[in-house]
C-alpha cells in the first residue's frame, strides 16, 4: 500500500473538518438571502452558538444538551434579525453588524463571568471524541474515501444538508415560495404567498444553520470555546455563498476550493521537498483568506443574486 495514502486521507479528513463550519454558515446565507434578507451576522451567530454550546455541555456534561443550547441561541438571534429587518424593514447590514459587535463584547463578558478566564473555556464533552465519531472502518484503507472513515456527526450533517437544502429550494413548494419572495415579493404576495411569514422562516432557519457552524467549531473540532472563535469563518461562508451563486452545491464547491488550500498546506508539511519545503507555512495558512478576497473582488461584480436581496419589504397599501 502506498505509504502516502494514510497521510492523504488524514489531510482530507482535516479539510472536511475545516469545511463543516464554513459550509453551515454558507448554507445559512443561502437560506436567508434566497428569501431576500442579507445576513452578515453569520459570524456573530457562529460565535454565540459556539459559546452557548460549550456552556450547555459544561453545565450538563452532555454534548447533545450543548447542541440544543447552541441551536436555541441561533433561533433567538435569528428572530432578533428578522424582527429588525422583516417586521420593521430595518437596514439589514446595520442589524448584522450590530449582532456581530454584540457577539464580540457579550461573549467576552460571559466568558469571564462564567469561566473566570479571558482566553478559553474548560474542556467539555464534545462530538469529536473518538467514541462519538461515526466509524466506517471498511473505508479506512481506500484512497480519498478513507477520509470519511471517522468523521463527526456534525461534518456528516453539513454534507447531507447540502442535498436537503437543494431539494427544498428547487423541488418543493416551500422552496419555490422562498425564491419567489427573494426575487419579487410583491408579485409573490399577489399569488397568495405570505411574504412576511416566508422571510421570518428563512431568516430563523438560516440563523440556526449558522449556529450549527459555531457548534461544529466548539463541539466538533475542539472541546472548548476560545475567545478567537470563529476567526472570520462566517465571512468566508458569505463569500462562498456568493462564489457559489446563492446555491447549496455552488457554496459547497467554493468551500472545497478553500479547503483545498488547507489540504495543500497539510500535505506539504508532511511531504514537501526541495523548493516547496522552503515556502513559509504562513503562505499556505493564508490561502483560504486570499481566495476569499479574490472571490469578493473577482466574482461579486459578476454574480447576480436574488433580485430583491437586501431590499426591505413593505406591504403595498
Amino acid at each position: 500500500m502506498n505509504s502516502n495514502i494514510p497521510f492523504l486521507n488524514a489531510s482530507i479528513a482535516q479539510a472536511l473538518d475545516y469545511t463543516a463550519p464554513i459550509l453551515f454558515a454558507a448554507l445559512g446565507g443561502v437560506m436567508s438571502e434566497n428569501a431576500g434578507v442579507v445576513n452578515i451576522a453569520l459570524e456573530g451567530m457562529m460565535r454565540f452558538a459556539a459559546f452557548f454550546g460549550v456552556w450547555g455541555s459544561f453545565v450538563s456534561g452532555n454534548a447533545w444538551v450543548g447542541l440544543l443550547w447552541g441551536v436555541g441561541i441561533g433561533i433567538v438571534l435569528g428572530a432578533l434579525h428578522a424582527y429588525i429587518t422583516v417586521k420593521w424593514a430595518g437596514d439589514q447590514i446595520i442589524s448584522g453588524v450590530a449582532i456581530n459587535v454584540m457577539a464580540m463584547g457579550m461573549i467576552t463578558y460571559l466568558l469571564e463571568s462564567i469561566f473566570k478566564t479571558t482566553g478559553y473555556s474548560p474542556p467539555v464533552a464534545y462530538f469529536g471524541a473518538p467514541a462519538s465519531k461515526i466509524h466506517l472502518a471498511f473505508l479506512k484503507d481506500i484512497p480519498i474515501l478513507g477520509a470519511f472513515a471517522e468523521l463527526t456527526i456534525l461534518i456528516w450533517l453539513a454534507l447531507i444538508l447540502v442535498v436537503v437544502l437543494h431539494f427544498v429550494l428547487y423541488h418543493t413548494v416551500l422552496g419555490l415560495r422562498i425564491r419567489a419572495v427573494g426575487e419579487n415579493p410583491h408579485a409573490a404576495e399577489t399569488l397568495g404567498v405570505n411574504v412576511f411569514k416566508i422571510k421570518w422562516f428563512a431568516v430563523i432557519s438560516g440563523s440556526v444553520l449558522a449556529a450549527f457552524g459555531g457548534l461544529a467549531l466548539s463541539l466538533g473540532t475542539l472541546s472548548s470555546f476560545t475567545n478567537s472563535m470563529a476567526m472570520g469563518k462566517g465571512f468566508i461562508g458569505l463569500a462562498a455563498m456568493i462564489f457559489g451563486k446563492w446555491t447549496p452545491f455552488g457554496a459547497l464547491g467554493a468551500i472545497l476550493i478553500f479547503a483545498g488550500a488547507q489540504v495543500l498546506q497539510l500535505f506539504m508539511q508532511g511531504t514537501a521537498t526541495g523548493f516547496a519545503k522552503l515556502i513559509p507555512l504562513g503562505f499556505y495558512l493564508s490561502l483560504p483568506y486570499m481566495l476569499t478576497i479574490g472571490a469578493l473582488i473577482g466574482v461579486v461584480g459578476k454574480a447576480v443574486g436574488p433580485a430583491s436581496d437586501g431590499v426591505p419589504y413593505k406591504k403595498e397599501s
